[in-house]
């Protein structure tokens, strides 16, 4: 069994706690060995190439797309020479907590996708710009200015979820809302809690509640908790700081043989086999 990996964990050192850079700038760290951010990523690319890996999702590079590595997310990028375009990376104290009050699906650790679009210039070349407009402030020193660029970066993110279909009708937004509460609860309760139980949380039925999580994800409440447990579950046995044991009632499992019959079932491994296979990333 390989050695288990020590991966770095990166924090954004700026004033403004908002840092843009060209993707192709002279990185303080190797982008190509997995590492960790305490903050968020967002890649947009003009020339595609390449691939990254976030978590433990393989994702392409393509022309006029934009990506989101959100905190704690690991993340390596192996982009071929001629792949470039503009990151911004930001720190949660950055954003206006009416962003987080209102139910900002993009940031949320569970809901978003790491994708946010692509092959799609239009949106490349408009957020590309306001970017650029966020990085000539960068350079005034007053207050009025550092408030303006976090202003602006409010207004990325918020553009960037209304281009999701999703959010165009308030119907469809109150829905989400729903949606997003049930993510929450998820992530808050991993395996101690039953669908009823989401669904009495929710004030909803579980028929309602299977119906919006079916239009969201494509799938059942149940097997949605199920994915996001297993996920939970691979980075535990990727770091490798508990024991199956503690990984197994950390995660309300009855005993390790259940979290064992849990693994079997879910990827065909035992939680041994599992972890080898994880460290091959």
């Amino acid at each position: 069994m390989k050695k288990c990996k020590n991966i770095p964990a990166y924090d954004l050192v700026s004033d403004y706690k908002i840092n843009i850079e060209s993707i192709s700038h002279i990185n303080p760290y190797d982008f190509n060995e997995i590492h960790r951010h305490g903050y968020y990523e967002i890649l947009v690319f003009e020339k595609g190439g390449g691939y990254q890996q976030i978590d433990f999702n393989r994702i392409p590079i393509l022309d006029y797309s934009c990506y989101l590595v959100k905190p704690r997310q690991m993340h390596l990028v192996k982009r071929d020479a001629k792949a470039d375009g503009i990151l911004i990376q930001f720190t949660e104290t950055m954003i206006s907590s009416d962003v987080f009050l209102n139910g900002l699906s993009l940031l949320n650790p569970m809901l978003s996708s790491e994708v946010l679009f692509e092959k799609n210039e239009d949106m490349a070349k408009e957020f590309i710009g306001l970017i650029h407009s966020m990085k000539l402030l960068q350079v005034e020193k007053s207050y009025f200015f550092k408030q303006k660029a976090v202003h602006l970066l409010s207004n990325l993110l918020y553009s960037l979820e209304e281009s999701s279909e999703d959010f165009r009708n308030t119907n469809r937004y109150v829905n989400n809302m729903l949606v997003f509460k049930f993510v929450e609860l998820v992530e808050l309760n991993l395996n101690a809690m039953s669908i009823n139980e989401y669904s009495k949380s929710l004030n909803i039925s579980s028929k309602k509640l299977g119906l919006l999580i079916k239009k969201q994800f494509n799938t059942t409440p149940l097997k949605y908790v199920h994915g996001i447990l297993l996920q939970a579950i691979n980075r535990d046995l990727f770091f490798k700081k508990l024991s199956y044991k503690e990984i197994a009632y950390k995660y309300n499992f009855d005993s390790p043989s259940n979290f064992s019959i849990f693994i079997k079932k879910h990827t065909g491994k035992t939680p041994s086999q599992l972890q080898e296979y994880l460290r091959e990333f």
